[in-house]
């Protein structure tokens, strides 16, 4: 198949399933639309795994002996998408505004933006719709298959490319994953339930895909995509980035461990790209560019509260391995989706970050990653690959194309690391039961003993997320002052302490009990997906003061697992002997 006809199927299919999706969101499954989705093969040639099931468990309801389905499909969709005027309670109302105001409310500022968006592009709404305010989901996927349309036209429309772009940086795709998260949590039907999946897994994949397109029409106008440069190469595009990013990698900070014995590799904001240490694992992880240590949220002034304003208005650029890429993932759920409502102070540090991949093709001795499926990620602005004498370059987003000049021409893609020194099996708990004999293990108590309370472990950990919020006065007797979130622990003593000085976990071991199975058990449950939220990057490990191994304790949770399924089988095999 020629790369014509390969593009021309591809514009196709991306207009049909934007087409479809409208559909599914505009309005009830009526009798025609259940027939048409009858006889759609739905799992044909889709290769990612999650997405094949997702598909299969549409496709089975929809084929189930049920008289009722349309009926049923009718009061799933009123219960998920209707509401009146505001959605303040559960459900998935269907509008960017409600998704992207300050409250949940119809018509605020992205309803208009989005009209001005339309207007721009000469777009006017379906007739059938007239009902549903622009800023409708239908309606937003309607508009992306119409410039999808005019791409079919016109596959070298660069302009119409930008514009489809464009419109899921700037809406569609902001509030997509939290519309869906919505949707599968309140849907009773398998249909909405998994529609909700195909539907946040298909808009991500064509934002790449839009990025990667754009990212070759500009490679062919520039003539390249990849390069080598020399460190004082990469310097000078450093500082061409300067002017709009702050850019963060790890650095060595001499003589700044606990004892001032020993070089510290922390992330900091660098200015030279020989500043960046590439070839040891950092001590913390980037976190704390993103995610403060200390950060101010409000002011007190008298009777009044004024909102902390952001630091600075640059964009940010961090320099980062795949396990730490991927742990910002696992930070966005917590932060982003987790309740319904995004964090403010997370959301708009985080909305600023672009990451460069540092290709890891080896780890380091507490890694393990590829257990942890967070060794690979295609969430990069550019991919690097340090050698002796500079880097090799690879550009992803278009944007970057115009700041890199000059260097060598020269083919480069990241690699990723396939197999670590550590390996783990992810322990398997299937029901509450197992949970309770999984929480009363004899070898939790060990860790009374063993830890001391401190929080490295968190400290370090790039998806810990815990905070105290904590009110300062400035003067003892003003009124004036500001209140911080600051990070906090599981494992220290008083996490759990309430006002009157209870306790919901008492000791060491239900403190590491507890941050093993959130890692390893509860993250999982809670949000779906494959992943869990340790990404084996094995720097808790590294930070204990008591040499405390959370990567043992993860196998040692794993074989009483596998001993208790193993018993509870064997005691099944008696009973149906007996």
């Amino acid at each position: 198949m020629d790369k014509t006809h390969q593009l021309s199927t591809l514009l196709k299919y991306r207009n049909k399933m934007y087409q479809f999706l409208s559909r599914v969101y505009e309005r009830e499954v009526d009798q025609t639309f259940l027939e048409q989705l009858r006889r759609f093969d739905f799992t044909l040639g889709v290769a990612n795994h999650e997405l094949k099931e997702s598909y299969q468990s549409i496709a089975d309801y929809l084929k189930s002996p049920n008289d009722n389905l349309i009926s049923d499909l009718s009061v799933d969709f009123a219960k998920i998408f209707l509401a009146a005027g505001i959605a303040q309670g559960d459900g998935a109302f269907p509008y960017e505004s409600v998704y992207m105001g300050s409250q949940k409310f119809i018509m605020q500022d992205s309803w208009e933006e989005v009209r001005s968006f339309y207007q721009k592009h000469g777009w006017k709404r379906n007739h059938n719709a007239k009902e549903l305010l622009e800023d409708h989901i239908s309606l937003e996927f309607e508009f992306m298959a119409l410039l999808g349309q005019q791409m079919i036209e016109n596959p070298q429309n660069e302009a119409v490319l930008s514009a489809q772009a464009e419109f899921l940086e700037q809406h569609l795709g902001k509030w997509i994953a939290k519309f869906c998260a919505d949707v599968e949590k309140t849907a009773e039907t398998p249909f909405y339930k998994s529609m909700a999946r195909v539907t946040q897994y298909f808009v991500a994949m064509d934002h790449r895909i839009l990025e990667n397109q754009l990212m070759k029409e500009k490679c062919l106008e520039h003539n390249w995509n990849s390069g080598f440069y020399t460190y004082d190469e990469m310097d000078q595009m450093i500082l061409n980035l300067q002017n709009e990013y702050k850019i963060y990698a790890p650095k060595r900070l001499k003589k700044r461990d606990a004892k001032n014995e020993k070089d510290f590799i922390r992330y900091g904001e660098i200015s030279s790209s020989k500043e960046i240490v590439f070839d040891m694992k950092s001590d913390f992880s980037p976190k704390e560019v993103y995610y403060p240590i200390s950060q101010c949220t409000m002011f007190f002034r008298g009777p009044d509260c004024v909102e902390s304003p952001i630091d600075h208005e640059k964009e940010i650029l961090i320099f980062a391995r795949p396990c730490d890429i991927n742990s910002i993932k696992r930070l966005d759920q917590i932060f982003l989706t987790n309740g319904g409502q995004a964090d403010l102070y997370y959301k708009r540090k985080r909305d600023k970050v672009k990451f460069v991949l540092m290709e890891c093709t080896e780890g380091f001795e507490e890694c393990f990653c590829v257990s942890m499926n967070s060794n690979k990620t295609d969430d990069y602005a550019f991919a690097v690959r340090f050698a002796k004498e500079g880097m090799q370059v690879h550009i992803k987003d278009s944007r970057m194309v115009n700041y890199f000049e000059g260097g060598e021409k020269s083919e480069f893609y990241p690699s990723f690391i396939q197999s670590n020194q550590k390996s783990i099996i992810i322990p398997d708990i299937k029901n509450n039961d197992q949970l309770k004999d999984v929480m009363g293990l004899e070898f939790w108590k060990e860790y009374n003993d063993q830890c001391i309370g401190c929080g490295g472990c968190n400290t370090v950990c790039g998806t810990c997320s815990c905070f105290d919020t904590v009110d300062i006065r400035y003067h003892e007797t003003s009124t004036d002052g500001e209140r911080r979130r600051v990070w906090s622990s599981c494992m220290l003593d008083s996490y759990t302490m309430t006002a009157g000085g209870g306790k919901f976990r008492k000791t060491h071991g239900d403190n590491m009990r507890f941050k093993v199975l959130h890692k390893m058990y509860d993250y999982r449950l809670r949000f779906g997906g494959s992943n869990h939220m340790c990404v084996g990057c094995g720097r808790c490990d590294v930070r204990c003061p008591k040499d405390i191994s959370f990567f043992d304790a993860v196998i040692r949770l794993q074989k009483e697992c596998s001993k208790s399924a193993d018993t509870k089988l064997a005691e099944k095999g008696e009973q149906s002997l007996g």
